[in-house]
């Protein structure tokens, strides 16, 4: 009967609810703040800020050494995460960063061998090599496993975001981030678009001496 129906219906509508997805997504507009600075939607990272949820067990991440550069250039990654850093050049690296917080030094290592760190606590972590100046890379360690990296469109998505209000974050390494107050309901994608400004694109910087670079071999 009709009843019968309604009522097959209604649940099937809540069991279709109860397994659609939960979260964000949108697009990041970038405006450029210098003339003659290249704009760029990639590396982007929209990460949930105000939600503490640390790595459980081991996770590896990594950042090669390849070409005289760094790829990938952005790498977001959980608080607790271990990240490699594997020579793939047939020449020595010194992989360092200057980061206040988050200071380390790798040493000299040729090609072939790796060395990895744990990075313990959120925030930005940049990275050089002492030897060449071209490679610069930025470690960006986020609370929780709720972050994306926008694509070349600038288009992000994030999945699997319990329900509720949150403030979420559009951080870049060459310019100022952008937060956001957002409400997540269950069972629904919250489009949410991002604009920052773009103020640098080339990273001029000394060596971990504090001296200026020789001229790279």
């Amino acid at each position: 009967n009709m009843k019968k129906i309604i009522t097959i219906a209604v649940a099937l509508m809540f069991s279709i609810n109860a397994f659609a997805a939960t979260g964000i997504y949108g697009k990041v507009t970038v405006k450029v703040k210098n003339r003659g600075t290249k704009r760029s939607h990639k590396n982007i990272v929209i990460f949930l800020e105000n939600l503490y949820r640390p790595v459980r067990g081991i996770v590896k991440k990594t950042l090669k050494q390849k070409g005289k550069k760094f790829s990938p250039r952005v790498l977001p990654v959980i608080v607790g995460s271990k990240v490699t850093f594997p020579n793939q050049d047939p020449y020595n690296h010194n992989v360092f960063s200057p980061t206040k917080g988050y200071k380390f030094d790798l040493g000299y290592y040729p090609g072939g061998k790796s060395k990895t760190v744990t990075f313990k606590r959120s925030g930005a972590v940049r990275i050089y090599c002492n030897i060449h100046s071209s490679m610069v890379a930025d470690i960006l360690v986020v609370p929780n496993k709720y972050f994306a990296k926008t694509k070349r469109s600038g288009r992000y998505k994030i999945k699997g975001i319990p329900a509720g209000r949150y403030t979420f974050i559009a951080w870049q390494p060459t310019g100022a981030a952008e937060k956001r107050n957002v409400v997540i309901k269950a069972g629904k994608m919250t489009k949410v678009n991002f604009k920052v400004v773009q103020s640098i694109f080339k990273v001029k910087h000394k060596n971990k001496f504090g001296q200026a670079y020789e001229k790279d071999y």
